[in-house]
C-alpha cells in the first residue's frame, strides 16, 4: 500500500494494535486486545480525573498555579516540550503574575505533552482519584498510572538490581514521588542519574511504562466524546485539535503517546455529517528511523482512515493475507 503506516502495520502486525470505530461498528481490527506500552496516551485518565474533580466542584479551570510550582517536576533532559509550551502561553498572553490558569496547564499536558504537567496535575488529583477512574469507566485490563519524573529516576536507580515490571515500577516510583512532594529526599535518588538515560535505558523505561489495549482506548474515546458535546471544560483543553488544518471540519480531539520506540494515537472525532469515529493505534518497537518517518505521516494516515472508504477497504484486504496475534 502506499502508506506508511498502512504499510508498517501489515508488515509488523505482532507489534502494533489498530481499532477504527465508526458510529459504534469496528471498521477494522488488528490486535484490539493485545497490551502494549501507552506512552503518554495515559494521560486521558488523569484528563477524566480532572474533569471529575472540576464537575465536583473541588477544582476549577481558572485555578491559578504558578510556574514554581510546575517546575518542581520539570525535568529538562526528558520533557523538551515544556519550554514550546511556555513560550506558547506566553504569546498568547495567557500569564498573570507568573502564573496560569489550571486549564492552560491541563491543555500542555494534551497538546504538548508535557510531563511536568501530567506529574503536577497527579500530584493534586491524587492516586485514590485517578483510580477512581479506571471503576468509572470500567477499565479493566489498564496497569497503574504512575508519576513520569520518578518512574525515570527509579528505573535508573534499579538498573543494575532488578527488572521491573508496569505494576513494581508504578509502586516504587508513586512511593517516591509522595516522599519527594514532602520536600524529603531519597538517599539515591536524584537527578546525576540521568547522565546514563541513554537510548537504551529509554527504551527499557518504555518497555515497563503502563500498558493497555486498543479496545479499551476505544471505548473510553467513546465515552470521552460523548462527554465532549455538553462538557465545557473538556472543550476548552481539547480545544486546540479543532483549530489544526489537517483536522477542519471536525470536532473531537487527539492524544499522541511516543518514546524513542513507541508511536500511538487515540483520536476521537465527529464530522459534519454527524458520523462519530474513535481511532486507536498503537505502534511498538519501531527503530530510530520507523518512528522518525511515523512522526512525519500520521496526520495523513489518519485522515486517510476517517474519510477515505477504499483506503480502508485496501488495508483490510491486505491484513486478511496477514496473521494477526
Amino acid at each position: 500500500m502506499d502508506d506508511l503506516i498502512a504499510e508498517h502495520i501489515i508488515t509488523h502486525s505482532k507489534d502494533c494494535s489498530l481499532l477504527l470505530v465508526k458510529n459504534g461498528e469496528t471498521v477494522i481490527s488488528v490486535n484490539k486486545d493485545s497490551r502494549r506500552p501507552l506512552a503518554s496516551i495515559y494521560k486521558l485518565i488523569i484528563l477524566l480525573a480532572y474533569l471529575d474533580q472540576c464537575k465536583k466542584g473541588k477544582l476549577h479551570p481558572k485555578d491559578q498555579v504558578h510556574f514554581r510550582q510546575l517546575k518542581r517536576y520539570w525535568i529538562h533532559w526528558v520533557d523538551p516540550s515544556f519550554m514550546k509550551w511556555y513560550h506558547f502561553v506566553k504569546d498568547k498572553n495567557k500569564i498573570r503574575k507568573d502564573s496560569v490558569a489550571l486549564s492552560e496547564v491541563v491543555k500542555g499536558m494534551l497538546e504538548h505533552s508535557c510531563n511536568a504537567h501530567t506529574d503536577y496535575l497527579l500530584s493534586i488529583l491524587g492516586m485514590d482519584v485517578i483510580n477512581e477512574q479506571f471503576n468509572t469507566y470500567a477499565i479493566r485490563d489498564h496497569d497503574p498510572v504512575m508519576p513520569i519524573s520518578t518512574s525515570i529516576l527509579v528505573i535508573l536507580r534499579d538498573a543494575l538490581q532488578m527488572q521491573h515490571t508496569p505494576f513494581s515500577l508504578a509502586k516504587e516510583a508513586d512511593r517516591c514521588f509522595q516522599i519527594m512532594m514532602e520536600g524529603k529526599k531519597i538517599e539515591g535518588l536524584d537527578l546525576n542519574l540521568l547522565n546514563d538515560f541513554d537510548y537504551k535505558m529509554q527504551c527499557r523505561w518504555s518497555d515497563v511504562l503502563p500498558h493497555a489495549t486498543a479496545s479499551s482506548y476505544s471505548k473510553l474515546l467513546m465515552k470521552i466524546q460523548q462527554l465532549h458535546k455538553s462538557n465545557k471544560e473538556l472543550q476548552e483543553v481539547m480545544g486546540w485539535f479543532e483549530k489544526l488544518r489537517s483536522y477542519r471540519g471536525l470536532t473531537g480531539g487527539m492524544k499522541l503517546g511516543y518514546t524513542p520506540k513507541v508511536f500511538n494515537v487515540a483520536l476521537y472525532a465527529t464530522d459534519k455529517e454527524g458520523n462519530n469515529y474513535q481511532l486507536v493505534y498503537f505502534l511498538n518497537n519501531l527503530t530510530v528511523e520507523q518512528k522518525q518517518a511515523i512522526e512525519l505521516t500520521y496526520n495523513d494516515f489518519n485522515l486517510k482512515m476517517l474519510r477515505d472508504p477504499l483506503f480502508i477497504n485496501q488495508l483490510k484486504n491486505q491484513m486478511a493475507h496477514v496473521n494477526i496475534c
